[in-house]
């Protein structure tokens, strides 16, 4: 008999719709909350939609009190953007009574949210990261002087990220131009912190998903690879596969991680090897979500959803058979991403939009967000120019 107790996914973007195809696999009754159908989740058969006015702050925490008010047997909440991550965690104690929440406490939440608080972090704890630097305002800039470039820059704050306000990351290959490009970020936001750029490809960043009991072990892991980024370098994953062969240092990082930071729920880590060295390095964490990708750890046998799901009710998951090993699976954002040459052949690349299992999904983001809506925007720029002017006005 499946589960009676629902989950609630916030979120309606790729990585929600995989998460919520995750949920199905177990036959556990799904929402997902988002602020629009326009959101490749909300098409998905395998869940209902539930509209909020927004995904963070004061809003959502009513949209999520109303929904609690619907569906009584305080359901599980699982969260898939940092900007909910943030406003659940300050929230939780108005939450508990409703909803089953899984997330480290309040000032581990903000540490690993915030990339200038992370790389304190790391180096008290002596955790293997890239040289880096913070700067907080045009004063500041002179430091960067004392990293290698190429550097990367990026905004301390990811919900300045996720708001438009700046870019996710970018790349500089000289001080010259990462002190111009840190002036027009910091005009922007807060706090910049600039790494230098670990060599190699985008094949060279890899990634461990995880979820931790209240005992903060790890219940569940799966280790990955990317093979490209979109936009190359700097953005996130287009297309990845397991990563056996790096398996067991990742892991051994990630439990390392685990033993100096008090985590409960689920997370991941993000690497990069450096070709020079074949030194791994902590690149940035993700807390209380799940990942963009996290499906692949599904597809490859390892459904961190279902079992951070388990994990709430405080029940162990349900014993499973062993099941017998699978092809080699791939996942990617888009079709228009392939397969680098290398890896074809015995590999399965499943698309994290379209499945004849749950077509829906793929059909509107290809149909109308690939097809539609982009030919709109193209004649709307080129004979309507005026348009967007005249609705704001």
């Amino acid at each position: 008999m499946p589960p009676q107790i629902p989950a609630i996914v916030v979120g309606g973007n790729l990585n929600g719709l995989g998460t919520v195809r995750s949920l199905a696999r177990a036959h556990i009754p799904t929402y997902v909350m988002s602020t629009t159908r326009d959101c490749p989740a909300a098409w998905s058969r395998h869940a209902k939609f539930v509209h909020a006015p927004e995904l963070h702050g004061e809003a959502f925490i009513d949209a999520l009190l109303r929904l609690a008010s619907r569906v009584h047997r305080r359901p599980v909440l699982i969260l898939t953007q940092d900007a909910s991550v943030l406003t659940v965690s300050t929230h939780r104690q108005r939450l508990d009574p409703f909803y089953r929440i899984e997330l480290p406490d309040v000032p581990i939440v903000e540490a690993l949210s915030d990339k200038l608080a992370f790389d304190a972090l790391a180096a008290r704890e002596g955790f293997a990261v890239p040289r880096s630097c913070a700067l907080r305002n045009v004063g500041d800039l002179e430091r960067i002087d004392e990293l290698l470039p190429p550097v990367i820059l990026k905004p301390a704050d990811k919900g300045r990220v996720l708001s438009g306000a700046a870019e996710r990351a970018v790349r500089a290959d000289t001080r010259e131009q990462a002190r111009g490009l840190a002036a027009e970020m910091l005009a922007h936001v807060p706090a910049v912190i600039v790494q230098e750029w670990i060599e190699g490809p985008d094949s060279e960043i890899f990634f461990t998903f995880f979820c931790t009991g209240h005992d903060g072990l790890p219940a569940g892991l799966f280790s990955g690879r990317k093979l490209r980024s979109n936009p190359p370098g700097v953005g996130s994953t287009a297309i990845c596969i397991p990563a056996p062969e790096f398996a067991e240092a990742l892991e051994r990082e990630t439990r390392q991680f685990l033993q100096h930071v008090p985590y409960r729920g689920l997370g991941s880590l993000e690497f990069k090897r450096d070709v020079r060295s074949g030194r791994l390095l902590m690149v940035e964490p993700t807390v209380g979500r799940t990942d963009w990708q996290e499906e692949i750890a599904t597809l490859c046998g390892v459904n961190l959803p279902v079992l951070a799901y388990w994990l709430a009710l405080g029940d162990g998951p349900p014993s499973v058979r062993p099941s017998a090993p699978l092809p080699l699976q791939a996942w990617r954002a888009d079709r228009q991403f392939q397969l680098p040459a290398e890896y074809r052949g015995d590999t399965r690349v499943i698309d994290g939009h379209f499945r004849w299992t749950d077509p829906l999904p793929g059909v509107y983001h290809y149909g109308y967000e690939r097809g539609i809506r982009r030919v709109w925007r193209r004649v709307r720029r080129v004979f309507f120019p005026a348009f967007k002017h005249q609705r704001s006005a």
